[in-house]
């Protein structure tokens, strides 16, 4: 009776679930003169993110999510809990736990190719993906708000202090233009002090648009501290052109200065590449990267085959 139970108590969850996953793999091949062995020619697994989502009730809603890649430069595959997020669409809508902040979310969908490539503000790390605490969101007049306090230390990373960060974003317009057509404007700010008097500040403005064959969107971004008397800058453009059912074109620029105070120091890194879609769940991608350094005379330049396969 008991182990019945507990079938039937399984099944209800799992009625009542969503469960998918989605992988990263590539093939890479550098054709810098200074480059050897692994980093010269090889295949990789980036990531596989494996996501759970139940209902609870009408009002309430869990998502689980776990991250699974390589992480810096350890060659094997390393596991985090990237969401643990509860979600209460009451008078206002409440979210708590382990989740995705609101910084560069609505530009990653702009982009629209995590597999390809992280957006630029996640790749410059201005901000982390996920992290732990509250948050509170809403929606009126096509004009979106959502406000978060956490840590501040991200998802791969123990908080160490008690200094919390503090973000916020509005955007007007569609948030996922990578499932919709339409236009989104918006702008993101977080503050987050990390001693007495020194603080980390980042400061963002962002657009895109999407029809039925092309999709757009630029950034520009700021990241202060205080502490270390520096700002960071990304001017970012990106699209995407269907050609046909199963090919679409893309582009990928990203201008990043690590210290607006200096000169001759900007960084361009440039991805042209080609969609190809021939099944349902599966895109492959070849593109070619070029990295331009303006204070150093050396320019590199990475062929590279993507893969994204999700159920």
């Amino acid at each position: 009776m008991k182990k019945n139970l507990i079938l039937i108590f399984c099944s209800l969850i799992i009625a009542k679930a969503e469960i998918n996953g989605l992988a990263f793999y590539d093939y890479e091949y550098n054709l810098s003169k200074e480059v050897f062995g692994a980093e010269k020619n090889s295949f990789s697994f980036k990531r596989v993110y494996f996501t759970y989502k139940s209902l609870i009730s009408d009002d309430l809603s869990f998502t689980f999510q776990t991250d699974v890649g390589n992480i810096g430069d350890d060659p094997g595959l390393t596991s985090y809990l990237k969401k643990a997020q509860l979600n209460w669409n009451g008078p206002l809508n409440i979210s708590l736990g382990m989740q995705g902040m609101n910084m560069f979310n609505v530009k990653e969908n702009n982009w629209g190719f995590r597999f390809i490539e992280k957006s630029p503000m996640d790749k410059h790390k201005f901000s982390s993906s996920s992290d732990m605490g509250i948050g509170i969101s809403g929606n009126k007049n096509n004009l979106s708000y959502n406000l978060l306090i956490t840590n501040g230390s991200g998802y791969k990373k123990q908080e160490t202090d008690a200094y919390k960060k503090t973000s916020i974003q509005f955007v007007y317009g569609d948030k996922k233009l990578n499932d919709k057509y339409g236009i989104n404007l918006g702008t993101a700010f977080s503050h987050e002090p990390y001693s007495i008097n020194d603080t980390r500040k980042v400061i963002s403005f962002f657009n895109g648009f999407a029809n039925n064959k092309l999709r757009v969107g630029s950034e520009y971004d700021l990241k202060i501290d205080t502490g270390l008397n520096n700002t960071e800058q990304i001017i970012a453009f990106y699209s995407s052109y269907q050609l046909n059912n199963n090919f679409e074109g893309l582009v990928f620029i990203d201008i990043y200065d690590p210290d607006i105070k200096l000169n001759q120091n900007l960084e361009t890194y440039m991805i042209f590449g080609l969609n190809y879609n021939p099944t349902k769940g599966f895109i492959l991608s070849p593109n070619i990267r070029m990295n331009f350094y303006e204070n150093v005379n050396v320019n590199e330049k990475i062929l590279k085959i993507n893969f994204q396969f999700n159920f």
